[in-house]
């Protein structure tokens, strides 16, 4: 989920920025808490601080930091007891090293039975982790554990899922608030066939109604992976049997093939009294 829209949402009350964010926190607990009852959501992923909100003005940045910080630290407990296991993706050395080792803490924690992988993506960009995974391997074929040749999508995607700093999985859904409609340099690798779903209100106001629409949505659509659906497939064996072309002349009788061209012409020749 991009939880996008906080400072607008503040704006377009009156508020100050840092209101949007405090309601930005119950709007997330909102969500883990609807997202619990969803049977089979196994991991759920949230954009809290990317790379690039580093370069807004550093009182903003002290203050989402904090708010961060003090959450996780507010909600770690009642989060365990709930089934929740908490991760931090991202380039976490950015942070400010006391906030960096109560996180790693925080997730250090397991619940007696996991129901949620609760994944915070913190100082986190899509690209910067490519990057990343791509320096790692590229030490690895200097150090003469790997070739080059053996660098394939597959192992890529290994890397990545093993790696602290990332997801353990693809996405299928991706949810962005705030009513853009763009990645903004979110799990880019791993959202390759994730399902986009955007939502026109600000993040503050998200319910878990809107949770339940969104993933309504989602298992309207058809995934096909660039696939032919089956219920496509007689149509398309049909025309590839109309059309084929046989060297021995035995098969491929219909009007795009040769021999079916011919037999035309000798029809229309024949009804012509020719």
């Amino acid at each position: 989920v991009v939880m996008d829209g906080n400072g607008r949402w503040a704006r377009s009350r009156g508020l100050p920025r840092v209101a949007g964010h405090l309601a930005g926190v119950d709007a997330l607990r909102r969500l883990v808490s609807a997202s619990l009852k969803l049977d089979g959501l196994e991991t759920l992923t949230v954009f809290a601080f990317s790379s690039e909100n580093w370069h807004r003005p550093r009182a903003e940045v002290t203050l989402v930091l904090k708010l961060i910080d003090r959450s996780v630290q507010a909600e770690l407990e009642t989060l365990l007891l709930e089934g929740v296991r908490l991760r931090f993706i991202g380039d976490l050395s950015r942070l400010p090293s006391e906030m960096a080792a109560r996180l790693e803490a925080a997730a250090s924690r397991r619940p007696e039975h996991q129901r949620l992988l609760l994944c915070v993506a913190i100082s986190y960009g899509g690209r910067q982790e490519m990057a990343r995974a791509a320096r790692e391997l590229a030490d690895s074929v200097a150090a003469g554990d790997l070739t080059s040749d053996q660098i394939d999508e597959s192992l890529l995607t290994a890397h990545l899922r093993q790696a602290e700093y990332s997801v353990p999985s693809d996405p299928d859904l991706i949810i962005r608030t705030g009513g853009q409609q763009r990645m903004s340099n979110f799990l880019l690798y791993q959202s390759a066939y994730a399902e986009l779903v955007c939502h026109a209100g600000y993040w503050p106001d998200f319910s878990a109604d809107d949770l339940a629409r969104a993933v309504t949505e989602y298992a309207r659509r058809r995934r096909n992976y660039g696939l032919v659906p089956e219920e496509e497939k007689p149509e398309l064996e049909y025309a590839s049997g109309a059309n084929e072309i046989s060297a021995e002349g035995g098969r491929g009788t219909g009007p795009g093939t040769k021999r079916g061209m011919a037999e035309s012409e000798r029809e229309k020749l024949r009804r012509n009294g020719r």
